[in-house]
């Protein structure tokens, strides 16, 4: 009888601990939605105005994302172990990034970065997401391209009427990289984040600047107008 009451015991308490875990924590779904002035963005068929009066396709848009954590209302934080996402417009599953074990507490805000630190430019960890057959890694100058926007429009000046934009940069005074802060207020388990591209060709004419493939002043300054991307419909 005794080892009988034993066994219940030690069953119930196994349970409760398991109950408590699964209440502990959650998953959640960070989900990056690519725009254009509010419209879902589309490849190559899509057509869009941007502000300065250039009608422009896209063709090609990526980023990477990287060290973003989750900030609670209590103060404390959860860390992605996946330090380096690549979000590629092409690939719809790139877009989701998710969070396995997340506390299950009220959160504050995501924040992120977007680019590569210049610890992972400079390591030889070419795997995954960070493989330069990706389209997103400068072999002729040892680095990544942290955003990469292309498209086409008679606005430009080049013989193909394209632009492209491949921006990057991670050593001093060249230093492109990013980082993002978005308020959370609806505490569902997806946390939508739009990036919407129009905010950052608001601030390009492209019959005067239709290309920028080089680390920079001029990357760095185009790094902080493309921040402007990333909102959510909360307000702090």
């Amino acid at each position: 009888m005794a080892l009988t009451v034993r066994l219940y015991s030690f069953l119930l308490l196994v349970l409760l601990s398991f109950s408590a875990k699964e209440k502990g924590t959650t998953n959640r779904i960070i989900l990056f939605k690519p725009t254009f002035n509010n419209q879902e963005l589309v490849l190559e068929k899509g057509s869009y105005f941007t502000n300065n009066n250039d009608t422009i396709s896209v063709t090609h848009f990526k980023f990477y994302i990287s060290n973003l954590r989750v900030e609670f209302e209590n103060g404390s934080n959860f860390a992605d172990p996946e330090k380096v996402h690549l979000v590629d417009a092409e690939w719809p599953e790139s877009m989701e990034l998710k969070l396995h074990e997340v506390p299950n507490l009220k959160v504050k805000k995501v924040i992120f970065q977007v680019g590569i630190d210049s610890v992972t430019n400079v390591s030889t960890h070419f795997e995954g997401d960070l493989d330069p057959k990706l389209g997103m890694y400068w072999a002729w100058n040892s680095g990544y391209i942290n955003m990469k926007l292309e498209g086409k429009s008679n606005s430009c000046t080049s013989l193909k009427k394209d632009f492209q934009f491949h921006i990057g940069g991670y050593l001093p005074k060249q230093n492109a990289l990013q980082t993002v802060q978005i308020p959370v207020q609806d505490q569902a388990n997806s946390i939508e984040i739009k990036v919407d591209i129009s905010e950052w060709l608001r601030h390009i004419k492209l019959s005067e600047t239709s290309g920028l493939m080089v680390p920079g002043e001029k990357a760095v300054a185009m790094s902080h107008w493309y921040t402007n991307m990333f909102s959510s419909d909360e307000k702090e």
